[in-house]
């Protein structure tokens, strides 16, 4: 249908006016073509409002226009009937259905063209009042639209500001929480503060200390300077002193090692017989009488007293022995004695074994300190009578039977004399010594022979019996050690009977025996 031509000048602009504009833009960019025939240099986007209207106006006798009006007139119409109709069988009259509808159409303002254009005539008053009521109810409908959406705004105000308000008491808390931190942190600095003043303080006094330190350096540099000259003048007198120094030292040890080595060498009396003789008259002197073996105790003694090696001695019978063999040797009654006690140690016996005194005992070490650690003093001092005394033989027992190859073990316990505490008034004597290199027997002969069988059945350490065999060249050298060693050790120490143990010492010095000292060995050792 041609609605274009039903239309006035003044009812076309209101349609081109009333025309979407977004509409009219989308229609002419699906047109480019059409569109620049109406308005060449143009570009769509650039088409304002009141211009599309005005294109649309100027234009509608082109078909490229006049198309885009009657179809919206057409779709308008469409739309207004189809709400008319449902109103109608809503129930609405029909001046109640138009009521209803045109307000909300494109022909609310002008309600005489929409009658026009259905072709339904109506009277001026009622078109008059119609679009009176029409526009009433539009502006009220708008109005109240406006109030809807002004309604949504406001609630959507409200939630935002709620939101902002909620934001806002977080913003407040989180700012007084750094608020306190922040005071907090102020006041820890203040206290830093305080102590920056203070050490600022301290550190002016201290770099008036450092002045003076400062000070003090130059002084002592200048000190030091002086120093060194002093030092360097000194130094060739230095070294010229060191120089002597070491010489005299090399000097020293030398005269040290030629002492030790003459130290380390055994003495014996230049006469041994002599030594006898005065050793025999102290003897005499405390009450030893001149029987059976008087002569082979002087002889055992003049053998052990100068091998270098100590002799292992009852303190009972000890004393008085050491004083007689001191008396006739040295010239003195008595001797150096040093006591065993828990604290001594081998650097103090050192010291006591190098003192003067030719004549020495160490009493009570054995069982109490430890052999292996005197047995190199007693390698160094071999220039000395070293007597080891204990309280009982039995003692012995319980030490290595190795340690008797290092020493002479002497039992005179069965001499009553020397048993007893006697003062010694015989004259004093010195005899001369010299260096003596002890001698022992290289080879067997029939007396060594005979004691090595001895030892072997009273189960003598093979090594001690062949120290004991190499002192045996003779009878003599026979009979006094198994009177003063070898017999009295296996009662006193061993406590076993030697004449039991030993068939070959039964042999030799029982009642059939041909020793000649067969009764005295009877006497002390047949048990």
């Amino acid at each position: 249908m041609n609605y274009l031509s039903q239309l006035i000048k003044d009812e076309l602009r209101y349609i081109c006016l009333v025309v979407p504009y977004q509409d009219t833009i989308a229609y002419f960019s699906k047109n480019p073509k059409q569109f620049v025939k109406i308005r060449p240099g143009f570009r769509v986007k650039a088409i304002s409002k009141d211009m599309a209207s005005e294109l649309l106006f100027d234009f509608s006798s082109k078909p490229f226009i006049s198309y885009f009006i009657e179809k919206h007139i057409s779709d308008w119409l469409s739309q207004i009937k189809k709400h008319y109709n449902n109103r109608i069988e809503a129930g609405d009259s029909k001046d109640v259905a138009f009521l209803n509808t045109l307000p909300f159409c494109f022909f609310a303002e002008n309600v005489g063209l929409y009658f026009k254009l259905i072709n339904e005539e109506y009277s001026e008053e009622y078109i008059a009042l119609m679009g009176a009521a029409i526009k009433s109810i539009k502006e009220v409908t708008d109005e109240r639209d406006r109030l809807s959406k002004e309604l949504k705004t406001r609630d959507s105000d409200i939630r935002n500001l709620h939101t902002e308000l909620n934001s806002a008491k977080l913003e407040l808390d989180r700012t007084r929480t750094e608020s306190n931190k922040r005071l907090s942190e102020i006041d820890a600095f203040k206290i830093k503060l305080a102590g920056l003043q203070g050490l600022r303080i301290a550190a002016s006094k201290d770099k008036q200390k450092i002045d003076s330190l400062e000070n003090e350096i130059i002084t002592y540099e200048e000190t030091i300077k002086e120093l060194r000259i002093e030092l360097d003048e000194r130094k060739v007198s230095s070294s010229q002193l060191e120089e002597q120094i070491r010489k005299e030292l090399e000097r020293l040890q030398t005269a040290k090692v030629n002492e030790q080595q003459s130290i380390k060498a055994p003495k014996c009396p230049s006469d041994i017989n002599e030594f006898k003789d005065y050793l025999g008259y102290n003897l005499e002197n405390i009450g030893v009488p001149d029987v059976t073996y008087y002569a082979l105790l002087k002889e055992h003694l003049s053998k052990i007293l100068f091998q270098g090696i100590p002799i292992l001695v009852n303190r009972s019978t000890g004393i008085n022995v050491m004083n007689c063999v001191a008396n006739a040797l040295i010239g003195r009654p008595t001797i150096n004695t040093l006591v065993f006690n828990k604290d001594i140690s081998a650097e103090e016996v050192n010291r006591f074994l190098s003192l003067d005194g030719r004549i020495v005992c160490l009493d009570n070490f054995l069982g109490n300190f430890n052999e292996t650690e005197l047995l190199p003093l007693f390698e160094k001092h071999r220039d000395k009578i070293v007597f080891l005394t204990v309280a009982y033989d039995r003692t012995i027992h319980y030490i290595s039977k190795e340690f008797l190859r290092y020493c002479h073990y002497l039992n005179v316990n069965r001499i009553k004399a020397l048993t007893v505490n006697v003062a010694l008034t015989e004259d004093p004597s010195t005899i001369v010594e010299v260096d003596f290199d002890p001698q022992w027997a290289s080879a067997e002969n029939r007396y060594s022979k005979l004691l090595r069988e001895v030892l072997r059945e009273l189960e003598f350490p093979q090594s001690l019996i062949e120290q004991k065999c190499a002192a045996v060249f003779d009878e003599q050298d026979l009979c006094r050690l198994l009177a003063f060693d070898v017999l009295p050790y296996c009662i006193d120490v061993l406590q076993i009977a030697p004449y039991t143990a030993s068939e070959r010492l039964l042999k030799y010095a029982g009642d059939t025996g041909r020793c000649s000292h067969k009764e005295l060995f009877k006497e002390w050792f047949a048990i």
